[in-house]
């Protein structure tokens, strides 16, 4: 039973801290968007001054962004979701409990495609991130965001044979 409270609990915990992240995105809106704009507009590449991808028009940043945080907060809300139902079904049988996994599943999916497909792959990666002066937050806590998804979802894989597991 404690793995059952603990899941339940690890999923509301990364639920909730997406929700923050996209509420104080949206807090934030001008500042969000002069980041994004900062992001893909090569400002510091020095160490690497070519690029690949193509500084992005307006409405595509504003594009990206709306998608970002569409994704933090779905990512939000099926993780909390998620929460509630792994923490109703943390008394019933093993195939109940397994399907009550799917909502934190689809949070955690959310949370590693935004935090390690979009900030990773595209940020860090496609627009040279990490070689902005202001991009090592984003660098760093992407990473470790979406470790944090990973591991909850390595943990929720585990099967409990019983509430008593």
């Amino acid at each position: 039973m404690i793995d059952r409270t603990l899941k339940s609990l690890f999923s509301l915990a990364l639920g909730v801290m997406a929700l923050f992240y996209v509420a104080h995105n949206i807090a934030n809106w001008s500042a969000a968007r002069a980041f994004f704009e900062y992001t893909t507009g090569r400002v510091g590449h020095e160490a690497y001054p070519v690029d690949l991808l193509p500084v992005p028009p307006g409405p595509l940043i504003l594009l990206g962004m709306l998608i970002v945080f569409a994704l933090e907060i779905a990512t939000g809300v099926m993780l909390v979701w998620g929460s509630v139902e792994l923490w109703r079904a943390r008394k019933g049988d093993a195939a109940a409990y397994q399907k009550a996994k799917v909502y934190s599943k689809v949070g955690i999916g959310c949370a590693v495609l935004n935090w390690w497909g979009l900030f990773q792959a595209v940020a860090v990666a496609g627009f040279q991130l990490w070689q902005a002066p202001l991009g090592e937050g984003p660098f760093y806590g992407s990473f470790f965001f979406g470790a944090m998804n990973m591991m909850l979802l390595i943990y929720l894989g585990q099967k409990e044979p019983s509430a008593d597991g």
